[in-house]
């Protein structure tokens, strides 16, 4: 083995009863190596690749879900200092995100003036053509760049305090 941290010092080390020596690069390599493959083992158990993916959705498919849940499993054994399989942990997993009742809905939209493109006040507008008509409405109805976020009409400030009925503060 090359290596530009070691030298080539050995180590004694004890296996099966026996002195066995070896390099200080090996010893470390191992000691490094241990978690990784421990991870690879767990994460290849109920493997969701398959074989006629390409290699990309592969490399995303296991870093999202192999990955993703050995180290989850990791965090839950080390927070609640339990030993759960992974087998287990994955089916569990999937139980309590199928149990899930509610999903949050979407925060209710109000009515409320956004900033937009400039146009014509459609409530100006409609007054001024049942007042003057179409033709003298396009010509001379006010514009603004305000419109209603909800509805998706523009308003000048005081027809949309009038259109919705707030008021104003």
């Amino acid at each position: 083995m090359i290596s530009t941290k070691h030298d080539s010092t050995t180590t004694d080390l004890q296996i099966r009863g026996k002195t066995v020596k070896k390099p200080k690069v090996v010893v470390d390599y191992n000691i490094g190596k241990s978690s990784i493959v421990l991870s690879d083992q767990m994460s290849s158990y109920s493997n969701p690749l398959r074989r006629s993916q390409k290699w990309y959705r592969k490399v995303t498919l296991d870093a999202l879900l192999n990955i993703s849940v050995v180290n989850a499993l990791v965090l839950f054994q080390a927070v609640t200092s339990s030993k759960l399989s992974i087998t287990d942990f994955r089916a569990q997993l999937v139980e309590q995100l199928i149990k899930k009742e509610s999903i949050p809905e979407n925060i209710p939209e109000t009515h409320k003036l956004v900033k937009s493109n400039r146009s014509k006040c459609s409530k100006c507008y409609a007054k001024m053509v049942i007042a003057k008509g179409r033709t003298f409405a396009q010509k001379h109805v006010n514009k603004t760049f305000t419109k209603c976020f909800l509805c998706d009409k523009y308003f000048c400030m005081n027809c949309f305090f009038e259109e919705h009925k707030f008021v104003k503060k």
